[in-house]
């Protein structure tokens, strides 16, 4: 199964980049992974939150295959614990889900049509994060998941 870990924004910081690229060599040893980022909407600023929201999503709704599996990370989706994502990740791949898509949103969330077109929706946590951090916490935590699979030590219990 390859993952895309999809983010609306601006280049990580340099300290987030490193951290990033660490995890992500370490769990191209069990998946097909990448992250793509997708700029901001061109005068965002002059937009309404509805209007950018709505902008947003048709942009990432334009870029999802039919076949796409679409986790998306919202407040108000269902908390996962470790072990429930690393169950969650066996049961796409059993399932032969061929691309698993992990959306981050904009600044302001992600607008209703997509969520409405996700599969599952997901909160990563009560906190609100940078969108630069929750990108290499899910790197990270998508890299643990795949050591809880394998029965690597990474992961205490």
């Amino acid at each position: 199964m390859k993952i895309q870990l999809w983010s609306i924004g601006k280049e990580n910081d340099a300290w987030i980049d490193e951290g990033i690229k660490i995890f992500r060599k370490r769990l191209q040893h069990y998946t097909d992974f990448d992250i793509k980022l997708i700029p901001t909407v061109k005068q965002a600023a002059s937009l309404s939150v509805p209007e950018l929201k709505k902008q947003e999503g048709k942009i990432i709704l334009d870029m999802l295959q039919p076949q796409d599996y679409l986790l998306a990370l919202d407040e108000r989706g269902k908390a996962f614990s470790t072990l429930q994502l690393a169950d969650f990740l066996r049961q796409r791949n059993n399932a032969g889900t061929r691309q698993l898509i992990v959306l981050i949103g904009g600044a302001f969330g992600i607008d209703a049509a997509v969520l409405q077109r996700a599969n599952v929706q997901m909160s990563l946590s009560d906190l609100t994060f940078p969108h630069q951090i929750v990108r290499l916490i899910m790197t990270e935590q998508l890299y643990r998941a795949y050591t809880v699979l394998n029965n690597e030590k990474y992961h205490h219990q």
